[in-house]
C-alpha cells in the first residue's frame, strides 16, 4: 500500500478540517492540528496493513482514520476562554437531569428495605417535577453545590434558586401526604 496521499486525498484532508474548524468555532485548533492528526493516522493505518491492496477497502479505511483523528483531537479540545460560568455548567450539568428509576434505586437482590414504598413514593414524585427543579434538587443533593454555585450554573438570582428549591420540597412532601402514591403510578 502506498503511504503518500494522493492529490485528492491532500484536498479531502484539507476541506475536511477547514469544515471541522468552521463549525468548532473556537481557536483552540486549527485546520493545520486536524492536518496533522489525520496524516499521522493516516501513516500509521498504512504501517500496520502494508499487505491491503484492495482499492476501495483502502478508500473507506482512508475515510474512517482521517474523520476519526480529526474527531479525537476536537473532543480532546477546549475553548480557548472559558468563563467561570462556563466551567461550573461544565461540571454540572448541561442539560437538566431528570431522575430515572434504575439510577436513583440501589437496591440489591435479597435485601429487605423497610421504607421501600415511601422511597418509591419519592422517586415518583421527584418524576413529576419540573426538569429546573430535578436539577436543583440533584445539583444541592447529589452534588453538594451551594445555592450561590447553582445560581451561577442556571445564571439566575440566588433567591429563585432558594424558591425553586422550596417550592420543589413542598410538592414532594404534599405528594407524600398523598396514600400510596406509588402503587397509583403503576396502576396507570
Amino acid at each position: 500500500m502506498n503511504q503518500e496521499l494522493s492529490p485528492e486525498q491532500s484536498a479531502y484532508i484539507r476541506k475536511l478540517a477547514q469544515r471541522y474548524v468552521y463549525y468548532r468555532k473556537s481557536a483552540a485548533i486549527d485546520a493545520q492540528d486536524l492536518m496533522s492528526a489525520a496524516t499521522l493516522r493516516w501513516w500509521q493505518f498504512c504501517q500496520r496493513n502494508p499487505d491491503l491492496q484492495d482499492e476501495r477497502v483502502i478508500q473507506i479505511c482512508f475515510y474512517q482514520q482521517v474523520k476519526g483523528a480529526m474527531r479525537d483531537v476536537i473532543r480532546d479540545s477546549s475553548p480557548v476562554k472559558v468563563t467561570r460560568t462556563m466551567q461550573a455548567q461544565m461540571k454540572a450539568y448541561q442539560r437538566p437531569y431528570t431522575v430515572e428509576l434504575d439510577h436513583v434505586i440501589d437496591i440489591q437482590a435479597g435485601e429487605e428495605h423497610a421504607d421501600y414504598e415511601l422511597w418509591m413514593d419519592v422517586v415518583a414524585s421527584l418524576k413529576k417535577l419540573p426538569e429546573r427543579e430535578q436539577l436543583i434538587l440533584s445539583l444541592y443533593f447529589e452534588r453538594d453545590f451551594s445555592f450561590t454555585e447553582i445560581a451561577e450554573i442556571l445564571e439566575v438570582s440566588v433567591s429563585t434558586v432558594t424558591r425553586a428549591y422550596r417550592k420543589a420540597l413542598d410538592a414532594i412532601k404534599k405528594d407524600l401526604a398523598e396514600p400510596n402514591l406509588y402503587a397509583k403510578n403503576q396502576s396507570r
